[in-house]
């Protein structure tokens, strides 16, 4: 294993470990001295990595965001048509925040600190979902099957819209019944987008 794979592994060990008292205690709550106990890690090791904690937040939520991209393209993977491929991309993206453990609590306990670096200002999330809705709805666009739209501003809806379910918990639509938000995606994507 080369030093730089330690360094990415550490890096990822301590990610983790903030992950964890995030969940356990809150953000607030935890000091980067509770981080690196968790990881079983040294004060100095961690701050080699991070200057603070704002800076561990920050990479936790570019990390969340290379998962959230991963969801979407599971989602969308093996889906002929592109309508089928924003569908499943869509549903992923809502199960991906709504099944999140320290997005979630960050949400329900802390919403000053997460919300924020989420939805405003194109955060690691955002930028993201933005970059592979673009795409799909491209596709779809240049075949023909999806409406003349412009695939950013389609794409920011969508990403939009997935976030309100992060940011405000669903009240009627039951995103735990796959038949109910199938659904209700092949709705939005029908009725949003089409030819």
């Amino acid at each position: 294993m080369t030093e730089g794979n330690r360094r990415t592994d550490r890096r990822e060990d301590l990610l983790a470990a903030a992950g964890r008292r995030f969940v356990a205690v809150g953000i607030r709550k935890t000091t980067m001295e509770d981080i690196a106990r968790e990881a079983k890690a040294g004060k100095a090791t961690l701050y080699r990595h991070f200057r603070n904690k704002d800076a561990v937040i920050d990479d936790l939520l570019e990390r969340e965001g290379e998962r959230f991209t991963r969801a979407l393209e599971q989602g969308a993977a093996g889906r002929e048509t592109a309508s089928d491929r924003i569908e499943g991309a869509f549903l992923a993206g809502v199960r991906f925040f709504v099944d999140h453990p320290i997005l979630t609590k960050g949400r329900d306990e802390e919403p000053g600190i997460l919300l924020p670096r989420i939805t405003e200002g194109g955060g690691p999330l955002v930028r993201r979902g933005l970059a592979l809705f673009t795409e799909l709805i491209a596709e779809g666009v240049a075949s023909g099957e999806l409406r003349r739209v412009d695939p950013a501003v389609a794409a920011e809806v969508v990403v939009r819209l997935i976030l309100s379910y992060f940011a405000f918990p669903p009240m009627q639509l039951r995103v735990d019944d796959p038949e109910e938000a199938a659904a209700f995606a092949r709705a939005l994507v029908a009725g949003a987008l089409r030819a």
